[in-house]
């Protein structure tokens, strides 16, 4: 299901013909991130397989120009830093694992140290597997810090707001939460 998420998320960004047009506009509200997280809310440590393999798959599809074991790490590396920070936050904001405790604030705190973790990481392995100089190594992580921040603020957000006012949602949750402690 992560999986199918992330590249759902994918296309539905190329609905909006000011981000194909303009495609570093979507760094600045990088979706796919908001995704990713929501995905370890929901399906725990099980999220980084299905987000792992997509992010692989995304990047041998349109940087194939690169090694396969490149994206590989970056994909690994990246799925791992996530679904620790995000059970991390979790467990010191003291937020129950049906979510039902979530507020606001933690979503702003869960998207702010995925987006800070995922950004620096991302950028550290992309500088050692190309040898890259250092220099602009801050301003590389700060672009996908944020573009991840408001991605993550607008999934989780989005997330935290039906699933206070839908008694649907609120039955899957407990449901898939159910399911998964079984």
């Amino acid at each position: 299901m992560p999986f199918c998420l992330y590249f759902f998320t994918l296309y539905v960004v190329k609905a909006f013909p000011v981000l194909v047009n303009r495609p570093e506009l979507s760094y600045f509200v990088y979706l796919p991130a908001g995704i990713k997280v929501l995905s370890v809310l929901i399906f725990g440590w099980m999220a980084a397989i299905g987000i792992g393999l997509a992010v692989f798959i995304r990047l041998v599809i349109f940087q194939p120009e690169q090694p396969w074991y490149t994206w590989l790490t970056v994909a690994t590396v990246g799925s791992v830093v996530l679904v620790l920070v995000v059970n991390l936050t979790l467990k010191g904001l003291g937020i129950a694992r049906d979510l039902h405790n979530l507020k606001y604030r933690d979503v702003v705190t869960l998207a702010l140290f995925a987006s800070i973790a995922h950004g620096f990481s991302y950028t550290y392995v992309i500088f050692v597997i190309h040898s890259y100089a250092y220099d602009n190594f801050m301003r590389e992580s700060m672009i996908i810090v944020m573009g991840g921040f408001f991605g993550n603020m607008l999934v989780i957000g989005l997330l935290t707001y039906f699933a206070q006012h839908s008694q649907w949602l609120q039955r899957q949750i407990q449901r898939l939460n159910r399911d998964g402690t079984q």
